[in-house]
């Protein structure tokens, strides 16, 4: 399970086995929001915690997997790996939206939906949706408080080539580290890892990458990101978000756009397997919508309806390609099913939008569509 959990992602990240919440990019001028949601997935362990931000800006959300299963699932039913809960504040509530994914093995095959809500300030909610799933209710409750400031942390730069530029601690609406990095090297830096330890423990794990493996920073560039480190602690009636009484910020692997690295192996070893799977899926689906786009009734539905049907498979010359990373790295075709599910989740999770949701304005669904192929022909390029 371990290594499904640090793939599925988009963005890949790993806070604790149980719990992966997803990590913004550089950041964004919106308007600033003390509210945080708290996640209570399972009665044995501290509940979790996520920034709730405007309407204005993309959601956040967290997938836990350590949740309670209630009971067992009928025979033929995928099974469920984790659970994902997304907030948004509308300008009055908190919007929810719950989900579940499932597959075999280990693998994320299908999300299927579970309900929405609107919770209220101090409105403790139950999701007793849950339990028609095999899983224990969470329970959710919009938060709205001043956590204390994270400790100034102590870094461990395992690299020459990424210089530590600043680092700046925020409470608003969770405890942050705001960081700045800068790229000594002449190449673009595609992925990155960073790990933050807290209190002598792993606290989270993050392999930072662009969407469609645009350059991480360029070189000399600069990159700012947020460092998540809220912890949950107990107060004398139940639990409030918290920090650590120190912390440390582990830079450990560059990887370039020829991966070639600076720092540990794995990591490098680890983005090769993404690009595997990432190039398989985009070259498979580059052919399909063209076909689609010729088809003057083109539709969403219908699109999607006939996108479920294609596979991903590696030729053989593939399947037995040896890394260009390393002679120790695994075989990098060794993530392609979950690297390939994930893409396909996400883009499904695109068409249910348009599909079901009817934003405004109005999508042109052909117009979208071209803008997606480019974008994907683009990504190849930068894939081979």
């Amino acid at each position: 399970m371990k290594s499904l959990l640090i793939v599925i992602a988009v963005l890949v990240f790993a806070q604790e086995p149980s719990l992966k919440p997803n990590m913004s990019g550089p950041p964004k001028s919106e308007t600033p929001t003390s509210l945080s949601l708290e996640v209570k997935y399972n009665s044995n362990l501290a509940p979790a915690y996520i920034g709730v931000r405007g309407p204005e800006a993309k959601p956040r959300w967290i997938w836990v997997t350590q949740f309670i299963r209630s009971k067992q699932l009928a025979k033929g039913e995928l099974p469920i790996h984790a659970v994902r809960v997304e907030s948004q504040f509308n300008g009055e509530t908190a919007d929810v939206k719950i989900s579940v994914f499932r597959g075999r093995s280990e693998s994320f095959e299908r999300e299927d939906q579970v309900a929405a809500y609107h919770i209220g300030l101090n409105e403790p909610t139950t999701i007793p949706e849950l339990k028609s799933f095999g899983i224990e209710p969470f329970s959710l409750t919009l938060l709205n408080t001043v956590p204390p400031l994270p400790p100034p942390p102590t870094f461990e730069n395992l690299t020459k080539t990424v210089e530590i530029v600043s680092v700046r601690s925020d409470n608003i609406p969770l405890p942050t580290y705001h960081l700045t990095l800068r790229n000594l090297s002449d190449k673009n830096i595609r992925a990155l890892k960073v790990e933050v330890i807290n209190d002598a423990r792993p606290r989270l794990t993050a392999l930072w990458q662009k969407e469609h493996d645009r350059p991480l920073i360029e070189a000399g560039g600069v990159l700012e990101r947020y460092l998540p480190v809220a912890v949950a602690h107990k107060t004398a009636t139940d639990y409030a978000p918290g920090v650590a009484s120190s912390s440390t910020i582990r830079i450990r692997t560059a990887v370039f756009e020829d991966l070639t690295y600076d720092g540990d192996e794995d990591p490098a070893c680890q983005y090769e397997k993404f690009v595997v799977g990432r190039r398989l899926w985009v070259k498979r689906l580059l052919p399909f919508v063209e076909q689609q786009l010729a088809n003057p009734a083109l539709s969403p539905q219908d699109f999607k309806q006939k996108f479920q049907s294609l596979t991903f498979e590696l030729d053989d010359s593939e399947k037995t390609a040896q890394s260009a990373v390393s002679e120790k790295c695994a075989n990098p075709d060794s993530f392609t099913n979950i690297s390939t599910q994930a893409l396909t989740l996400e883009l499904n999770r695109d068409l249910d939008r348009i599909i079901k949701t009817r934003p405004a304005p109005p999508i042109n669904f052909r117009a979208w569509l071209e803008s997606h192929r480019d974008d994907y022909q683009s990504w190849l390029a930068r894939l081979k």
